[in-house]
């Protein structure tokens, strides 16, 4: 099993800088050698707790050598038992851990590769690149960079970085432009609450693996997380085998950079205080020369003092300047989720599959809980603060998606409010009944108080409304595979 040490550096002797994937030249820096440390790192065995393919089961392996070798990912040879059981498919979803444990996770992770860089003859320090697809001043920003995208490099050998089974199109992999949405940004606390209907940015309270819960995406977890995975494709649409793919640890480090951007912005309270999730939980991931590394989510707080320590080139709020064009919850003021209580006004017949075209299910409002839900809400008459849309349970099988939602008036046609988007990244696995969510699948919840607002000047009656479901790119590929299948367990709306 190796040493152990904790993930929070005592002293720090020179904190490393990780910076935007596309100011980098591949030429004699961290994305050169990047390239370098993952062609050499896949050419471990999988037992070694440092080679390509460890690092990746980490987060998550299929559980047969079967699917493996069906996947394209190393198959054997295994570890013991015992370490199976302590650092294979940890990886933290649906869960208030997910940010942290990733945290530390990329640490780890960092530190492996730039050993390994250094026994290549490379440079001391190299730092993990980020993809920052939601860049407004870069319009091939959406795109996934180049380097990642050719198969074979300047010599004609195969491009370590290159993975086949991506969703390719006209040569290019594209993500979504509702996928890249920061509203998520505008949250004002991390830890969501059940009562009022709303994941936070962070997610919901949870124990480890989120057991215990229902399966409920926090707000970053959600978009743009989820949905860059099922864009992107191939090993990255599946939790399984999504840390196979070079470009996972650079959405990764975005996603952390993005925490980073949430809790230095004005109105954000920061993160949780309490000692339940603090230092009520000790993760554990290897390191550099199988050395096995212990953190809790608190010692995760400074960038600056986790293992090595590193800080991000650009934490600057996207929101502190115009941006191109006004989106759903930034042009809507979001009051604290901790502080408001959410009652469920209208719900859908339960069991509703989803298929390829239009999708579309009334929602019918119950008029003594809309009544009783509006006389709560103390400012303005007839509109509450805040109006959120639960897509209940999602279970399925085969291949991730992304689906964009929209909301109408009963009755009418045409495409109607553009409400926000699902993803069914992770809801395969959690369909299984021995997965952490035991069956029970994801829950996904869109902030719709801006959209409703809309129908309302359009003469909405409050009571009569659909919600049609359509998939984007990624849901049309993943639906061309017979064994792909989407059933959502119920649409609800809260009013807080």
């Amino acid at each position: 099993m190796g040493a152990s040490t904790s993930a929070a550096s005592a002293t720090i002797t020179s904190v490393r800088t990780r910076k935007n994937v596309k100011t980098l030249t591949g030429v004699n820096d961290d994305l050169f050698w990047y390239a370098r440390a993952v062609e050499k790192l896949k050419q471990d065995a999988l037992d070694q707790s440092s080679s390509w393919w460890y690092m990746a089961a980490v987060h998550g392996i299929p559980a047969s050598q079967r699917q493996r070798t069906a996947e394209g990912l190393q198959a054997t040879p295994e570890p013991s038992r015992q370490d199976v059981a302590t650092f294979w498919n940890q990886c933290q979803h649906q869960t208030w851990y997910f940010l942290p444990w990733h945290r530390g996770y990329l640490a780890c992770f960092e530190e492996v590769i730039a050993a390994t860089v250094v026994s290549l003859g490379g440079p001391d320090g190299w730092a993990l690149p980020y993809w920052n697809y939601s860049d407004a001043t870069d319009s091939q920003a959406r795109f996934l960079p180049k380097p990642f995208l050719d198969k074979n490099d300047q010599h004609g050998g195969i491009n370590p970085l290159w993975v086949d089974g991506r969703n390719v199109a006209n040569g290019q992999v594209e993500l979504d432009v509702n996928t890249v949405n920061l509203d998520v940004l505008t949250e004002t606390d991390y830890e969501g609450s059940a009562a009022s209907g709303d994941p936070g940015f962070g997610g919901l309270s949870t124990g480890f693996h989120h057991g215990d819960t229902p399966g409920v995406n926090g707000g970053l977890e959600d978009t743009p997380h989820n949905h860059v995975h099922v864009d992107v494709g191939g090993w990255m649409g599946d939790p399984d085998t999504a840390a196979a793919d070079p470009i996972f640890w650079l959405h990764h480090a975005n996603i952390d950079r993005l925490w980073e951007v949430w809790v230095n912005r004005p109105g954000s309270t920061g993160n949780p205080t309490g000692a339940n999730w603090r230092t009520g939980i000790t993760f554990q991931v290897h390191g550099a020369n199988n050395r096995v590394v212990s953190f809790t989510p608190g010692d995760m707080l400074d960038t600056s003092k986790v293992l090595h320590g590193y800080r991000y080139d650009d934490i600057s709020d996207p929101f502190a300047q115009p941006a191109a064009g006004p989106s759903i919850a930034a042009m809507t003021p979001a009051p604290s989720p901790a502080a408001a209580h959410a009652s469920m006004v209208a719900f859908s017949q339960p069991n509703i599959p989803i298929t390829l075209g239009e999708n579309a299910t009334p929602i019918k409002f119950d008029p003594q809980a809309h009544a009783t839900a509006m006389a709560a809400v103390p400012s303005v008459p007839g509109r509450p603060h805040r109006v959120m849309l639960h897509v209940e349970h999602m279970t399925g099988a085969g291949r991730s998606g992304s689906y964009q939602v929209f909301l109408r008036r009963r009755g009418e046609t045409g495409q109607g409010v553009f409400a926000g988007m699902i993803s069914t990244f992770g809801v395969a696995k959690a369909t299984q009944p021995d997965s952490h969510a035991g069956g029970n699948g994801i829950t996904s919840v869109l902030n719709i108080t801006r959209p409703i607002e809309l129908l309302r000047r359009d003469g909405w009656n409050g009571q009569d409304l659909e919600v049609t479901i359509r998939p984007t790119r990624s849901a049309e590929i993943a639906h061309a595979h017979p064994e792909t299948r989407l059933n959502i367990g119920r649409l609800s709306i809260y009013y807080s």
